[in-house]
């Protein structure tokens, strides 16, 4: 019988390293979640296509969690120094507003609404088995087509496996290459995978990429 570190290895090699997305479900129990980390902020996604900034999403139990809603349109936003209402500003805005506490004016249908936010803790995210094959499948052929996993590093106690993984490969929309490492807990039951809680380092793999980090206003 296999030991639960030798299947996290095996699945990583076939799913990620064969590109054998068909394989997941030999290794990930139906009932698998993967758990997103908490966060401080308000919980809102905005798609900025066009020329309106419109909420595409907002996180479950989050600052804005049954005050906003999918599909309002923010007219602006404001703190207590400034007011950001123009389309190229709200974007800006969203990220430079200072302290915790900011107004929002939103737009849904007929109605023109104000909301009073402040910005504290985002539970994680957590992403099924389905979505989280989704996902997989989509940053393998889509995004990275070349990408490959190796583990540095398991450590394995109960039903437990701990793996320090480095991915690397090439952006299909950005020509850059990246490698970057991800330190990832997953708990196995009768074989399969049923839970795990991923903690890649987004910061080392967004700067490869060309993106800039840019400080917030003091």
């Amino acid at each position: 019988m296999k030991s639960n570190a030798e299947i996290i290895r095996e699945a990583l090699e076939r799913i990620v390293n064969q590109k054998r997305i068909d394989a997941w479900d030999e290794y990930f129990s139906p009932k698998y979640v993967a758990r997103g980390a908490p966060s401080i902020g308000l919980g809102l996604f905005i798609d900025g296509a066009g020329d309106k900034h419109i909420v595409s999403a907002i996180t479950p139990d989050s600052p804005v969690d049954g005050k906003l809603q999918v599909g309002d349109q923010l007219a602006w936003i404001e703190d207590e120094h400034q007011r950001w209402s123009t389309y190229d500003d709200i974007g800006q805005g969203l990220h430079q507003c200072r302290g915790g506490e900011i107004k929002v004016c939103i737009r849904r249908g007929e109605q023109t609404l104000e909301f009073d936010l402040a910005r504290d803790l985002i539970p994680g995210f957590d992403t099924d088995n389905e979505r989280a094959k989704a996902e997989m499948r989509d940053f393998m052929t889509r995004s990275i087509p070349d990408l490959r996993v190796e583990i540095k590093m398991t450590l394995a106690e109960g039903d437990v496996v701990a793996c320090l993984m480095e991915y690397r490969g090439t952006h299909a929309v950005f020509q850059r290459e990246a490698v970057w490492r991800e330190a990832w807990f997953a708990r196995l039951s009768e074989g399969k995978i049923v839970e795990s809680w991923p903690l890649p380092d987004i910061d080392a793999y967004c700067r490869q990429l060309g993106y800039q980090m840019t400080p917030p206003s003091a």
